[in-house]
């Protein structure tokens, strides 16, 4: 997708999407959040400690999946 494209449907000026991708200018979470969705994508959070079973899910890493287990284990 063209910088143009981009900001017209973020109500943006193509401008100011070349300072955000050159690093020139540091977006609000509100216009990442916007810019992701555009694009088809979905910003999601979460805790420092979690990114490498998440990682490993995206990876299908079945061993370090296991290493992992929510709230209540395999009882709940």
């Amino acid at each position: 997708m063209k910088q143009s494209e981009l900001g017209k449907k973020l109500g943006l000026p193509q401008s100011h999407i070349s300072k955000i991708e050159q690093g020139a200018n540091d977006p609000r979470l509100s216009t990442v959040t916007d810019m992701a969705r555009v694009l088809d994508q979905e910003l999601i959070l979460i805790p420092r400690q979690m990114v490498p079973y998440i990682r490993a899910l995206l990876r299908g890493d079945k061993e370090q999946e296991r290493r992992f287990q929510p709230d209540g284990g395999e009882d709940a």
